[in-house]
């Protein structure tokens, strides 16, 4: 019933023929009341779609489009169910084959401005609209071909214009001089054809993945095995970015904050580190503002450790890995010193494959977790003792180059730019070289050179410094829980079997220094007004605080179990709930078993300390 233009044609009746749409609803309505025809009129919400260019309703029309049929659907299958194209995440695998079971022919025609004009031509003078299937096959009515007719005269070209997935689905092999063989071959297409991985979003699976591999398939190398006409081997899915709200950031919305804004404020690199570190992979994620701080704090912890670094002793050889290995002197190593290395080499094989499973967020974490707790916060600290000893100086400052070293290079693809200047002020490589020279060990190529420079881990030694640091790592917690600041050393009580002494006297001035206190003795009893913490390789800690007001103190311990009993109430409720413990994962009820265990020993302590009062 409408035109082209919107108007009522002539199946509408003589009355409505040739009205806008919306005068002839109008003028509809008013000829059934004018027949008594009109039952009633009532108001009624709908949602209509509005146009984003001209602002006016969506209304569907029927016309003449043009359409495709797929080609080698069933190999394109073949090809990601076989694993010669592998996802990542692999449950996308599920999404693309079930496309691909249902799919149904491709409209390839668009009524836009722009865009690749569709090769057809019409004979003048044809009535378009009732063109029949035999029309269709008449070159004598309609011309098919790239160049044109030969009388473009005597022609009309089609004026609809290429879906842009029509072009983007070529772009595999269309981009490196396709069809022509020659210009082929001078781009280089054997070497680059198959690709190794495509990166994309999810969401355009079907629109781009599955018609890429499609079109590789049908126009690349016919007759050779599939695995040479794929256009890619791997697909890495990225998450999206949505705001708080979970939508999907978009200019028409206005969520969307302004990158460079960001980057003004937390660094090119801060803001990199913080999208990867928060996204696991194929996961969406909410953007938070806040979470890109992590980021910033992390290049600033990064610089400041290698500042530390260059104030800390006059730079060595650290033109390459060979010469810093040379300068280590593996017979002053201490169990620090087999720790931190060892930690680099686990951290090193949990990088390498990471990025192999393109787990590019714990790849993040795992170098965050190392290079802040391990390095810094650890090593760093022990070595302030060391630095000032004549004879372990120069060894410790190789072991913090190799350490540093090594790190720059596994950052060095999530934080380009503070990795370049670190790289550079640090002498790694040689003068002028840029780190993406350098060539990145593997972990069995760091370990072999290792090796060769007389590197011979003690794993014993680094498992008692790991020890160490869990317990070091808790007690810092208890103190925090018993409201004493990071800052201020207290003093401690052990209750402690022969084994456990022998490892906290073997480490003592490290301890008192890494948990702030003052004095750590040996008692043989747990002392009664003392709030305890029992830690697992070095026995139960006692804080002997003095209370200097006992009411205040009891007014806090209550408060404290009060929040505890609340706590304590709703997580046996979980529990005791069957909705909870019939369909959470066996590891989350697990998991809740266990806060209950801790919640309930906790109070225990608690009301245990206030009897003491």
């Amino acid at each position: 019933m409408l035109n082209p233009d919107g108007t009522l044609n002539e199946l509408a009746g003589p009355d409505l023929a040739g009205l806008d749409r919306f005068a002839g609803r109008k003028k509809a309505a008013e000829l059934l009341k004018a027949a008594g025809a009109l039952v009633k009129e009532e108001p009624y919400e709908n949602n209509v779609g509005y146009s984003e260019r001209a602002d006016v309703p969506i209304e569907p029309r029927l016309t003449m489009q043009w359409w495709l049929r797929y080609p080698r659907v069933e190999e394109a299958r073949t090809a990601v169910r076989d694993g010669h194209i592998k996802f990542y995440p692999e449950r996308w695998s599920k999404v693309y084959l079930h496309w691909l079971g249902n799919i149904q022919d491709w409209c390839i025609s668009r009524q836009l401005w722009w865009g690749h004009r569709i090769p057809v031509w019409y004979r003048r003078g044809l009535d378009r609209e009732k063109l029949t299937e035999a029309d269709l096959r008449d070159p004598a009515k309609v011309h098919v071909s790239l160049e044109g007719p030969a009388d473009p005269q005597n022609w009309e070209q089609e004026e609809d214009v290429l879906d842009t997935w029509a072009s983007s689905w070529l772009w595999p092999f269309a981009t490196m001089g396709w069809p022509d063989q020659a210009a082929m071959d001078q781009a280089g297409f054997d070497f680059f054809y198959p690709t190794a991985t495509l990166v994309t979003a999810p969401d355009i699976i079907f629109f781009w993945v599955a018609r890429m591999i499609m079109a590789g398939l049908e126009f690349i190398r016919p007759g050779e095995p599939l695995e040479r006409r794929i256009p890619f081997r791997n697909v890495y899915f990225t998450g999206i970015i949505r705001d708080h709200l979970g939508r999907k950031m978009s200019k028409s919305l206005g969520n969307s904050p302004d990158p460079l804004d960001l980057i003004g404020k937390y660094g090119a690199d801060g803001l990199r580190f913080g999208i990867v570190s928060i996204a696991p992979q194929g996961q969406d994620i909410r953007f938070a503002e806040e979470r890109i701080e992590a980021g910033k704090n992390f290049c600033n912890k990064l610089w400041n450790a290698c500042r530390f670094r260059q104030m800390s002793g006059e730079a060595g050889d650290n033109a390459s890995l060979q010469a810093i290995l040379a300068r280590l002197a593996p017979a002053k190593f201490d169990a620090d010193d087999h720790a931190i290395l060892d930690r680099l080499l686990a951290v090193t094989r949990e990088v390498d494959r990471c990025l192999g499973e393109f787990e590019f967020s714990a790849s993040v974490q795992a170098l965050y977790g190392f290079f802040w707790n391990d390095f810094c916060d650890w090593y760093v600290e022990v070595s302030k003792t060391k630095l000032q000893a004549a004879e372990t100086k120069a060894n410790c400052l190789a072991i913090q180059d190799l350490v540093l070293r090594q790190t720059l290079l596994l950052l060095h693809p999530f934080i380009p730019f503070i990795t370049e200047e670190l790289w550079s002020l640090l002498g790694y490589g040689a003068s002028g070289a840029f780190i993406e020279s350098a060539q990145v060990e593997n972990p069995s190529q760091l370990a072999e050179a290792m090796e060769r420079a007389g590197v011979k881990l003690d794993r014993i030694a680094a498992e008692s410094v790991e020890r160490l640091k869990k317990d070091v790592s808790q007690i810092r917690a208890f103190k925090a829980e018993q409201g004493e600041a990071a800052n201020k050393n207290v003093r401690f009580a052990i209750v402690a079997t022969d084994e456990q002494w022998d490892l906290v006297d073997r480490n003592l001035s490290k301890i008192q220094r890494m948990v702030g206190a003052s004095s750590i003795t040996r008692s043989e009893h747990t002392v009664p007004t003392a709030p305890v913490a029992v830690s697992v390789y070095t026995g139960s800690w006692n804080l002997l605080k003095q209370v200097e007001d006992a009411a205040a103190e009891k007014q806090r311990l209550t408060k404290e179990l009060e929040t505890l009993a609340k706590h304590i109430a709703g997580t046996e409720a979980r529990l005791a709930n069957p909705d909870f413990t019939g369909k959470a994962p066996p590891q989350v009820i697990a998991g809740a078993r266990k806060q209950l265990v801790d919640l309930q020993a906790r109070r225990a302590e608690l009301e245990r300390l206030l009897k003491t009062l």
